[in-house]
């Protein structure tokens, strides 16, 4: 590893709201700040994790306040975002690679493309998808701590 892991936003929603993984997703995070590993995300993952937390809200399971709440404490997080038009074009020769339906996904794999470091993500459809292909993608459902 080379001091980074990008992470997308189904692995990063997981360290502020309580679902399937969260304690996995919270054990990788606090193992590489013990390595000072350092997670990065394309602007993407702002989106999608706002959205996650928007459709809560609708949803009734949390409120607005709460929402902000979360929103904060995900920024607070420490990843560092990541735009350049690098990251578009790789992810759009990933996705016609891997014949992906979208290219939201490929942007997380092209960003840890570029980086030469893993990609972890708690979307288990993708993984299943890329994994033959794809060896620096890992699935919080396989983290076993301390490994």
């Amino acid at each position: 590893m080379n001091g980074y892991v990008v992470v997308d936003a189904s692995l990063a929603i997981k360290w502020v709201l309580k679902e399937l993984y969260s304690d996995e997703a919270l054990s990788l995070a606090s193992e590489w700040a013990a390595a000072a590993t350092r997670p990065l995300a394309p602007c993407l993952l702002l989106v999608e994790a706002t959205d996650v937390l928007h459709r809560r809200v609708l949803k009734g399971d949390i409120t607005s306040a709460q929402a902000r709440q979360l929103l904060a404490g995900l920024l607070d997080m420490g990843i560092e975002i990541r735009e350049s038009p690098q990251i578009h074009l790789r992810a759009l020769e990933l996705a016609q690679e891997l014949q992906m339906p979208a290219v939201y996904d490929t942007h997380y794999l092209a960003l840890a493309d570029i980086m030469e470091c893993e990609l972890w993500t708690a979307d288990e459809r993708f993984f299943n998808s890329v994994k033959e292909h794809q060896p620096r993608v890992s699935w919080i459902g396989e983290f076993e701590a301390g490994r």
